[in-house]
């Protein structure tokens, strides 16, 4: 059901980086039938390294690596380069790592940041390592990982242009992405137009019971007008 050929614009892009990454879980169990509630976004082995950044959003190219041993027959990286141009901008950069769980060697560091920010990417997401920290946050690329590492070790990439899972979240070329300090997830491109609209509707469904509960007199009784509140809006809401 994901059309790649639908393509956001700046604006669009903008207004979804305005929203943090459970906002759009939220906004993304409005719509009916789109996928179980459990899938979709990474699990929280995946950490973020700047959760000063916000949010990144990015359309995904997607690559697997190794670095256990030194690979039969490595892909170029020059065609790791090219293949991230045919993705449309923004990129998210997608690493599936072949060790995990046991991952030993960064593909990411100071080198292949400045790469990637300089084809127009504008964070990472890998189940693999990361590493130069702090010269990647110069560079205000977003690093999520599922660990820092020390070495490069044999890495090398054995795949480009595939769908990967990255810790629960499944991710073809091409799909929307967004990450923050909470992880990542994947947002279906034809929902993703509806997403500032889906975000004011959960505004205001949420309003009501946050209201009640900063009373000062709160107590279940006016809790429970609240979530009153709650279903009549929510009985009222739009359909998508």
């Amino acid at each position: 059901m994901r059309e790649k050929k639908i393509l956001l614009n700046k604006k669009q892009i903008s207004e979804i980086k305005k929203l943090d990454v459970p906002t759009i879980a939220n906004c993304l169990e409005l719509v009916e039938g789109l996928r179980p509630w459990t899938e979709g976004f990474t699990k929280p082995e995946i950490k973020c390294c700047y959760p000063e950044f916000g949010t990144s959003v990015g359309y995904a190219a997607t690559v697997e690596i190794a670095a256990a041993n030194r690979g039969e027959k490595p892909v170029p990286r020059d065609e790791y380069w090219e293949y991230i141009m045919t993705i449309p901008e923004p990129r998210m950069i997608v690493v599936k790592d072949r060790d995990y769980p046991n991952v030993i060697g960064s593909f990411w560091g100071e080198v292949n940041g400045n790469i990637a920010k300089g084809l127009g990417a504008v964070g990472v997401v890998t189940d693999g390592g990361v590493r130069d920290i702090n010269e990647v946050r110069k560079l205000g690329f977003q690093f999520l990982a599922k660990e820092i590492l020390v070495s490069h070790a044999y890495v090398h990439i054995e795949a480009l242009n595939t769908t990967v899972d990255i810790c629960g979240m499944s991710v073809s070329p091409g799909d929307l992405i967004a990450s923050d300090q909470h992880g990542a997830i994947q947002i279906p491109i034809e929902v993703a137009k509806i997403l500032p609209k889906l975000a004011k509707e959960m505004e205001e469904y949420e309003y009501p019971m946050i209201k009640a509960a900063s009373m000062p007199n709160a107590t279940p009784n006016t809790l429970r007008e609240a979530a009153k509140k709650q279903d009549q809006i929510r009985s009222n809401k739009s359909t998508y």
